[in-house]
């Protein structure tokens, strides 16, 4: 079973590529720009929103991240 996906973004005439890995044991998305940034990208059942956390912030908005990453696995929340 195949936990991680990539897709790209286009920012300001450049493009990020993303890829985000799956944790079945903490439910949250390990996300690498470009092969270097990384950070947590999680979601919330409770308040029902997300967030990120640790290493650097997302190039894009965490809103926009969680509907790629949701779109990229084909299930949404």
């Amino acid at each position: 079973m195949n936990l991680s996906r990539e897709f790209m973004q286009e920012i300001d005439g450049n493009t990020i590529n993303f890829k985000a890995t799956y944790n079945p044991a903490t439910h949250a998305f390990s996300v690498v720009e470009n092969g270097e940034s990384a950070y947590e990208l999680i979601f919330n059942m409770e308040t029902r929103d997300w967030r990120t956390s640790g290493g650097s912030e997302p190039s894009i908005s965490v809103n926009q991240l969680a509907q790629q990453v949701q779109q990229s696995f084909g299930v949404f929340v």
